[in-house]
């Protein structure tokens, strides 16, 4: 069983902008992050490194719709990655095996592929500088269909902990479910997914378009209601991911009606704080308008 260590915290959120979109000229990473003390905004490059992160990934000239947005929802900005994925372009986890700045958080094998990471946000909670174990992701992280390790020690759900499971393939929908290794002993409890994609975030928003959290309320330090900064992965029914930072809490009723505003089947909650980061490539990223 893993060891969860101290944390770093915080997760989620979406808009859709109808109308044209715009590819941009001039190719560049844009880099964000939340500048704790500086309440609802974020700064231009990173303030922490992190341990895990969610990815897009497209082949260039096939990538169709991969969209900033940026706004202010309920008196919150936000920045979202919104994409649907296809043959060329998915949504998959990275992981380094130790800290790293989310913009060198990538998978090396499909750049050498021609694949760009079109853009990502941070993932998993993990172990932080308190911990000997700094950047161990807490709960689980799967990449291409199996659990990951922090050196011999393997990053799998935890049942109990309060963090619930996203796993999703390239193509599909994603599956949300609270089960795992049981903290206090006892083996494995609840269902096992097989999936190529697994991340362990905390509590959940929506569960098969509804309002639900799977964890019964034990989401980590019962962050329901904070002053930080978080990130979020959802997704509709037709397979559309949501990739989303929002630079500042909010009470969760408002973050779930954020999400069925937008239409979202599934939403976990990621981790956050000083951790929230996004970045995008802006050749093969468009800006709504």
């Amino acid at each position: 069983m893993k060891k969860t260590g101290k944390l770093i915290a915080a997760l989620c959120f979406a808009l859709t902008a109808a109308g044209t979109h715009t590819l941009n000229t001039e190719a560049e990473l844009v880099r964000k992050a939340w500048g704790q003390g500086y309440s609802n905004t974020f700064i231009l490059g990173f303030n922490n490194t992190i341990g895990s992160a969610v990815n897009i990934y497209t082949l260039p000239g096939t990538e169709g719709d991969i969209i900033h947005h940026t706004g202010n929802f309920n008196g919150i900005n936000y920045d979202m990655l919104e994409v649907k994925p296809s043959d060329t372009t998915f949504v998959k986890m990275d992981y380094m095996g130790h800290a790293e700045w989310l913009s060198d958080i990538y998978d090396w094998g499909l750049l050498s592929e021609g694949y760009v990471r079109a853009g990502g946000i941070n993932a998993n909670y993990y172990s932080w500088h308190t911990n000997p174990n700094v950047g161990q992701p807490v709960g689980g992280l799967r990449m291409a269909g199996k659990w990951t390790y922090f050196w011999d020690d393997p990053n799998i759900p935890e049942y109990g902990s309060g963090y619930c499971t996203a796993y999703w393939d390239r193509t599909g929908n994603m599956k949300l479910v609270y089960s795992g290794e049981d903290i206090n002993g006892g083996g494995w409890v609840g269902e096992k997914v097989e999936s190529e994609n697994a991340l362990s975030g905390s509590y959940t928003y929506i569960v098969n378009g509804e309002r639900k959290d799977l964890t019964g309320g034990a989401g980590m330090y019962a962050y329901h209601y904070n002053d930080y900064a978080f990130s979020c992965l959802a997704q509709k029914e037709d397979g559309t991911y949501f990739l989303i930072s929002f630079w500042n809490g909010m009470r969760d009723e408002k973050v779930q009606d954020f999400l069925l505003d937008l239409d979202v089947y599934n939403a976990i909650r990621l981790d956050g704080g000083t951790s929230t980061s996004m970045c995008y490539e802006t050749d093969v990223v468009k800006d709504a308008e």
